[in-house]
């Protein structure tokens, strides 16, 4: 498999710049800025063939490796996603990872990747239960959302069909656009079915179901133990976390 690891910047990155930095994948824990954890466990993975990295290419470029391309950001999250999608070589499904999820582990991607090898769909979201999040990060901060079968966080490593991508774009704009609001998310995804998943009455089949309809492809939600796909870091106490963990690393 081929994947994207997205370090753009969205405008100010006021958090980035309170540690010194123009971009948050460039703060440093332990040895190495926040970019080259996720780097390293793409390049350590027996399971990724070639990557490209969307972001600041003068401040990237240094982690040149033979597998590696780097490509400008647009400042458009959508944009460089599919950008990147294009400068990849050709295949059915693709990794894309942001760069804010240190933690990240050979490991812990080769079994996430295996776990949906055999399944059948367009874009593979991952959503880890809260009990696993503050089981293994005590104390950490996350938005969750409440379903039937409990309460989950998203994940930042999606698996996407090559085929949907561009087909996916102009609705994940919106998504991405729409996505600190409430009556936005609800004129996008409908005012019931936005008021039933903030109640805790939608199963997991009702949301893929819908996120299909909407997307115009197979979409699944994948339920998954690791806590380190969905422990972005976009604030102090993140921050914390994360250099306590990887520490010298």
């Amino acid at each position: 498999m081929h994947a994207i690891i997205l370090a753009g910047a969205s405008g100010q990155d006021d958090f980035a710049r309170r540690h010194g930095t123009s971009n948050k994948a460039l703060i440093p824990i332990g040895s190495k800025p926040m970019f080259a954890h996720v780097l390293g466990a793409l390049l350590d993975s027996t399971l990724i063939q070639t990557i490209v990295a969307v972001g600041p290419v003068a401040d990237l470029v240094r982690f040149t490796e033979p597998r590696v391309t780097f490509i400008e950001d647009s400042g458009d999250m959508v944009s460089n996603c599919l950008t990147a999608v294009r400068a990849l070589p050709g295949s059915e499904r693709v990794v894309v990872v942001t760069a804010d999820i240190p933690m990240l582990t050979p490991r812990v991607l080769e079994s996430y990747l295996a776990s949906i090898a055999d399944k059948e769909g367009d874009f593979f979201y991952p959503i880890i239960s809260k009990e696993t999040n503050e089981r293994q990060y005590p104390g950490v901060k996350r938005t969750y959302a409440t379903l039937r079968e409990g309460t989950f966080t998203g994940g930042n490593l999606s698996v996407i069909n090559v085929a949907v991508a561009e087909r996916i774009g102009s609705r994940m704009r919106e998504f991405v656009a729409l996505r600190k609001s409430v009556l936005g998310l609800g004129s996008l995804i409908g005012l019931k079915f936005l008021f039933k998943l903030l109640a805790g009455q939608l199963s997991i089949a009702e949301v893929e179901q819908r996120m299909s309809d909407l997307m115009g492809c197979k979409w699944v939600a994948v339920v998954c133990p690791y806590p380190e796909i969905g422990t972005d870091i976009d604030k102090d106490s993140d921050l914390d976390i994360a250099r306590r963990i990887l520490a010298g690393a």
